[in-house]
């Protein structure tokens, strides 16, 4: 009978999650979220659907929560700026600052893009039962969380690159 190492479980995991990124990127490319709107790069739309979810952010909090650098978000958003898809707004708490939020067309961008997202899991996951999806979700949550307890702080002379959240 053979037994599976701890080792043989990491080396596993370590091909898994290998496969994974490859096949997320096919994935994603494949889905044409960018038809009938306006095409953004893959770290603007991930700007745009923390703004949009979760509502106006300052800029150095949205870099914070994205795992990149200031000035690399700050970019994201001209971009996003300048589609019309987002807008800065007074800080009322801070008149120095201001925040970051979604327009009108930008929100419905996101909602667009994000149902096809949905859709697109839905008919992934057809047939995995309700407790399989839950549990995924639940391991899947744990395992960023973990990731996210290791990450080193982005500004201090690292430079983040937009890809390292969903």
């Amino acid at each position: 009978m053979v037994t599976v190492t701890e080792e043989d479980e990491f080396q596993a995991i370590v091909r898994q999650f290998g496969l994974f990124f490859r096949r997320a990127y096919r994935f994603s490319q494949g889905l044409h979220v960018h038809d009938g709107g306006p095409h953004l790069e893959r770290a603007a739309y991930q700007a745009l659907s923390r703004i949009a979810s979760d509502g106006p952010v300052r800029l150095s909090a949205l870099a914070h929560d994205l795992c990149v650098d200031v000035s690399t978000v700050s970019r994201q958003v001209a971009t996003l700026e300048s589609a019309g898809l987002v807008r800065r707004a007074p800080d009322l708490s801070d008149r120095r600052a201001s925040l970051i939020e979604a327009t009108e067309t930008g929100a419905e961008v996101y909602a667009r893009h994000r149902d096809k997202w949905l859709a697109a899991l839905r008919d992934l996951l057809a047939d995995w039962t309700p407790a399989e999806r839950h549990e995924f979700a639940r391991l899947f949550a744990r395992l960023n969380e973990a990731i996210a307890g290791t990450a080193p702080a982005v500004g201090h002379g690292e430079r983040g690159t937009g890809q390292e959240s969903a």
